[in-house]
């Protein structure tokens, strides 16, 4: 983002909310300026402004956007495929219809964050499993949830500065933060530890023919 268009998204903002820069000095003005110029420094300025018009347009509430709600409109912007709760559950819900026999294709099929929260092909083959009501009550809840949070955390992610997001890449400082137990993820890997642990016992008894045994084409083509 340049000067000019720094310039331009205060202008933007003062024209909206005349209040904001009644009572600040040049010199405040000024740090204002700077302060905005290296937050977005590495951003694209057009979306930039577009994402202050976009916050400007659905505002009613009356108070101008702060850094973080133009970063947050900015990573909308940026990331319009960003699936909400209950759309990441469709998917996961078609994944498991078909999870049976083709659980590592379809797990390939989800978006990153959602592979993120499922956390293999083997726990789509073990919701296949698992009786409807059960699927769509806990399991569909205990997703849902979990997603929201990691999306949430990915979103963050996104709006960050840039050399921010490349220093904790570099240092991989996430990985040293202690994380808040989760009962409910650890009941699913334990759910996904289960079922690896069945499909090669499994494996191991059928030997190499297994995929050909559970291959639904086959079944079919016997039929």
């Amino acid at each position: 983002m340049t000067g000019k268009q720094v310039l331009q998204l205060m202008a933007i903002i003062r024209e909206f909310y005349p209040a904001y820069y009644r009572d600040k000095s040049p010199e405040e003005a000024q740090i204002s300026a700077r302060l905005w110029k290296e937050l977005f420094a590495e951003d694209d300025g057009d979306q930039v402004l577009a994402a202050v018009k976009a916050f400007i347009a659905t505002d009613t509430k009356g108070f101008p956007p702060s850094v973080g709600q133009v970063k947050a409109r900015l990573v909308q912007l940026n990331a319009p495929d960003m699936l909400d709760e209950a759309q990441a559950w469709a998917r996961v819900s078609r994944a498991i219809q078909r999870g049976s026999y083709h659980a590592a294709e379809e797990f390939e099929k989800l978006p990153p964050v959602v592979q993120k929260v499922v956390g293999s092909p083997s726990m789509l083959r073990t919701w296949a499993a698992t009786d409807a009501d059960t699927l769509q009550t806990v399991v569909a809840s205990n997703f849902m949830r979990a997603y929201r949070s990691r999306a949430q955390d990915a979103m963050e992610r996104l709006a960050l500065p840039a050399d921010v997001r490349r220093l904790l890449e570099r240092h991989d400082c996430t990985a040293a933060l202690p994380e808040r137990p989760d009962s409910e993820e650890q009941k699913r890997n334990a759910l996904r530890l289960l079922a690896e642990s069945r499909e090669a016992e499994t494996r191991r008894i059928l030997g190499e023919g297994y995929d050909e045994v559970y291959d639904p084409g086959n079944v079919a083509r016997a039929e």
